[in-house]
């Protein structure tokens, strides 16, 4: 919610310093697609907490509820899957980014703000929708019993 605020905050003087004063400012830019993986990335693991997410459903009605079942294992099974495969892939990159410290040259010299800890932050959001797909495994899977 408040990354929200704080986006909108962003765009508004970006926008305006655009506009009004014609000069615009690339670090504003550049905060901003910060603060939208932020939200979309932490967002999206507060949505499978609360069970927000919406799904398309129309062959999912449509077959016998034992299927429906199977398909809810299967559906999670393989966000797990790829949940690790992400957590093994981008922790690496995260370490090796914080231990050189890296930085986003790609403003110039005068600006280059420090990037590597927004590599964590992707490998965080995986790491908590990943640990939440286990307990919705086990309940989905208690449920055939």
């Amino acid at each position: 919610m408040y990354a929200t605020l704080l986006i909108t905050l962003v765009v508004v003087y970006e926008v305006s310093t655009r506009y009004f004063l014609n000069m615009a400012d690339s670090r504003a830019i550049f905060v901003s697609v910060w603060l939208y993986g932020i939200l979309f990335t932490l967002g999206g693991a507060y949505t499978l907490r609360e069970g927000g997410h919406v799904s398309v459903d129309i062959v999912y009605r449509k077959v016998p509820e034992k299927v429906r079942k199977v398909l809810d294992v299967v559906d999670i099974g393989i966000v797990t899957l790829t949940g690790i495969i992400l957590i093994l892939v981008g922790t690496p990159i995260a370490w090796r980014s914080f231990m050189i410290r890296e930085v986003d040259s790609s403003l110039g010299i005068v600006f280059a703000p420090p990037i590597w800890w927004f590599k964590w932050i992707a490998v965080i959001s995986v790491v908590l929708i990943t640990l939440q797909t286990i307990p919705m495994m086990l309940e989905k899977t208690r449920q055939w019993r």
